[in-house]
């Protein structure tokens, strides 16, 4: 994969997570369920927690600072918890700017890495071996991914497919 092929896979799952959500209603959006007891509306808020951690990732690597990888030792699902706690009351257009906002500036500042930051697995010690390529892709194209799927399947249950 070069920096051009990561970049059109970011843009890709982007359009697919935005075309699940073509045709909801507010309600919908607001309507618990979805992936547990999450709405729509607390899934965007997480995709935008995780992505904004990214960017905050990316800004310290470009420093040469060591980002912390996890929270204080807290588990995926943990944080996952903690960010929908945190978020739960946000107002849907607050969170949708914000989700949109952070997605272009991970688009933003991906354009400045270089193709060795990215894919050299040797480039940065605390990443333990695996290119940082593999952190932008787990909150960015496969986060969309993953919850695209996710939002479909929930759909199908509601009567509100696609």
């Amino acid at each position: 994969m070069t920096k051009d092929e990561l970049i059109q896979k970011i843009e890709s799952e982007w359009d697919n997570l935005q075309t699940s959500l073509d045709g909801l209603t507010e309600e919908q959006m607001h309507q618990p369920g979805a992936v547990g007891e999450w709405a729509i509306k607390d899934i965007l808020a997480h995709i935008t927690a995780w992505q904004t951690r990214l960017i905050t990732t990316m800004f310290k690597a470009e420093k040469g600072f060591t980002p912390e990888t996890t929270e204080a030792g807290k588990t995926v699902d943990q944080m996952n918890e903690k960010y929908y706690r945190e978020m739960k009351d946000r107002p849907f257009d607050q969170v949708w700017d914000d989700l949109d906002a952070s997605y272009h500036q991970l688009l933003s500042r991906l354009a400045g890495w270089k193709e060795k930051d990215l894919f050299d697995p040797k480039r940065f010690k605390w990443m333990k071996g695996a290119p940082f390529v593999e952190y932008i892709s787990g909150d960015s194209y496969e986060h969309y991914a993953e919850h695209a799927a996710q939002i479909r399947a929930w759909r199908k249950t509601i009567g509100n497919e696609p």
